[in-house]
This record gives C-alpha cells, structure tokens and sequence, in this order.
C-alpha cells in the first residue's frame, strides 16, 4: 500500500505492529507523506526505542530532523496567511454584532499567531539537534549536513528579526510610557469593566486621555469598550 501512495491505508496496515521498529518507522513516514508532522515525530522518535540497529537509528534520525524542519515551514507558512488575516480585518464598520465578532475573531487569530511562532521556534531548534545526531551516526549523509544548515540559516534569521523587533519595542516604550495616573485610571477602568460597568469605565478613560496624553496608547482598548457597550445596549 505505501509503495502504491496509499498512505493512509498504509498507515493503518502499519498500526497493527506497534511493538516492530521497521512497522512504526514507515507508520512515521506515512504521516509524513500525509504531512501529519506530529505523528511522523512521535513515531520516529518510538521506533529509536524499537530499531537499535545503526543503520536504522540514522535513517530514523535524520528523518526526525526532516519531519521537525517540515513543521517549521508550514508553521511559518501559516503565520504568513495569519499576518495577512488580521491585516485585513477592519473593526468600525457601525455594525455592533459584526464589530464584536471581529474583536474575537482577531483575538483568536493573535493567540494562535503567538503558538505558531513558537512552533516555529522550537522545532527549527529540534530539526537541528535531530539532524546534528543523524550526523554522528553517519558523517556522510549529506542530507542531513544540508537540513542542518537551512535549520540553523532559519533559526539565526528569525532570532536577528527578532531582536531587532525587540528594540523597536524599547525605543516605542520610552515614547509612550505610561504614567503613573494613567495606570491608576486603567485599574480603575479594570475594575469597572469587571463589574459589567462599561459606560462608566469609557467615560473615565477617556475623560483620563484628555489630562494624560500617554492614555492614546490605550485608545484600541476604548474602542473595544465601545463596542461592548453599545452591544450590551443593544441586547
């Protein structure tokens, strides 16, 4: 069935054998083939339990490598189709209920912007620890040396990008920093909002923003208050 392309049938013949390192070690590449990379993961990284045999362990080494680098390209493909998502969202349409619902979907869509980032992260950091030990059982796969080095060239790059990022994050803080009375007020606005008090937590920040110009930060925070308001309102 595998040699056939039938991979999900090949996957279940494969199933039947949990305890034979060669019938889970080609259950990993079917859920490779059906870019499943978690499951290729978890049974490649069983079947090193299973088959001790050094020609195996290599085989299976790398391809723990290949599946974990895999999983970072199509998370990162993902966050590019996210980023492009929540750019495209548009909150102020004078529509109350469409508003709110955009208010959720976009804080949905940044949760899971956030656990692809760290997919990302962490198996780049996986394929090449996973590739370096494919490497020390056999110094002449070259596969192996060319997925270390993409992994390590990815992993670098987005460690620059995000440094860089982090010291634009600094140099915004410095300007926008909050004061003192203006934590105090959103506290205050905090308290009122969890109390169901919407209108009265708008009115004092943006009563706040007209004495604090360092509230303009929090302007994206009355805007939702807004919303919420106009749609208990509305209710």
């Amino acid at each position: 069935a595998y040699d056939a392309g039938e991979f999900a049938r090949a996957d279940s013949l494969f199933a039947l054998a949990p305890f034979d390192g060669r019938a889970v070690f080609n259950s990993g590449n079917s859920a490779f083939e059906l870019l499943r990379w978690s499951d290729a993961i978890l049974r490649y990284r069983d079947a090193t339990q299973l088959d001790t045999t050094r020609d195996r362990q290599a085989s299976v080494l790398y391809n723990l490598g290949a599946a974990h680098l895999a999983e970072a390209r199509d998370a990162d493909t993902s966050v590019f189709r996210l980023r492009r998502d929540l750019g495209g969202l548009r909150i102020g349409s004078g529509d109350i209920a469409q508003d709110v619902s955009t208010y959720v979907l976009r804080d949905s869509l940044r949760k899971e912007l956030v656990r692809l980032e760290s997919v990302i992260d962490s198996s780049y950091l996986a394929a090449i620890n996973w590739n370096k030990a494919a490497l020390r059982a056999d110094q002449k796969d070259d596969d192996a040396r060319l997925n270390l080095v993409i992994a390590q060239r990815a992993l670098a790059a987005r460690q620059r990008a995000k440094e860089a990022g982090d010291n634009r994050d600094k140099d915004k803080e410095k300007d926008m920093a909050l004061s003192a009375r203006a934590r105090l007020i959103i506290e205050q606005a905090d308290s009122l909002v969890e109390q169901y008090r919407f209108a009265p937590a708008l009115d004092l920040m943006q009563k706040g923003l007209k004495e604090d110009p360092s509230l303009k930060q929090k302007e994206e925070y009355m805007k939702k208050l807004e919303t919420v308001m106009k749609a208990a309102n509305a209710s």
